[in-house]
């Protein structure tokens, strides 16, 4: 009878163990939503823009995740990030009327210079720092302007690391992100006189 009990009881304690454990997934999806009104930012400059992108990091994955060991776990972005900010920037632009041609001499070049969450887990907790900078660069004959594009971020939540939870953060950071780029002023002024 003992023997019958004790061997139930340690097969629980094994599954509940094996379902707490949980495994760090290897990519994850991150989707920035731009929500900017159609014509908020009518660009009256009729030369197109060839509108390009270049992914600059040195770390070229999202989410590292350091226990107490330092040991990480790197977790990738499902699909090229690079691609995905070029796209909801250009398509952010030509809502607003730019026009597009990737045979024109006037050029605007997109770098992904960091987009990193650096996740270090506790006991009982972990804390998140995030980082994501965009440089922005016209060029045409010579002439050029460069903007750095920056956001910072730093949270802490209870329990073991939630990447579902950490990649709906990085979302709207990176979605903030890209508005800002889309709403700034020097930036545009740049665009409709160069």
């Amino acid at each position: 009878m003992f023997n019958v009990c004790f061997k139930s009881l340690l097969m629980m304690v094994s599954l509940l163990t094996l379902i707490s454990c949980s495994s760090t997934p290897a990519y994850t999806d991150l989707m920035p939503a731009l929500s900017i009104e159609k014509g908020a930012y009518t660009y009256s400059n009729q030369q197109p823009w060839k509108i390009s992108s270049q992914d600059e990091r040195v770390a070229r994955h999202v989410i590292e995740v350091v226990d107490g060991d330092n040991v990480a776990q790197l977790v990738n972005e499902q699909q090229s990030l690079r691609l995905l900010v070029q796209d909801s920037l250009t398509q952010a632009w030509v809502d607003n009327q730019l026009k597009v041609d990737q045979n024109s001499d006037y050029k605007l070049d997109i770098k992904l210079v960091k987009v990193l969450a650096t996740v270090t887990e506790a006991s009982v907790s972990y804390d998140v720092s995030s980082q994501m900078m965009i440089k922005v660069a016209l060029t045409h004959n010579g002439k050029a302007f460069i903007k750095l594009f920056r956001s910072n971020k730093q949270w802490n939540s209870a329990f073991s690391t939630n990447i579902s939870n950490i990649t709906e953060r990085l979302n709207k950071q990176l979605s903030f992100l890209l508005i800002q780029i889309v709403e700034d002023q020097e930036l545009n002024s740049q665009m409709q006189k160069f």
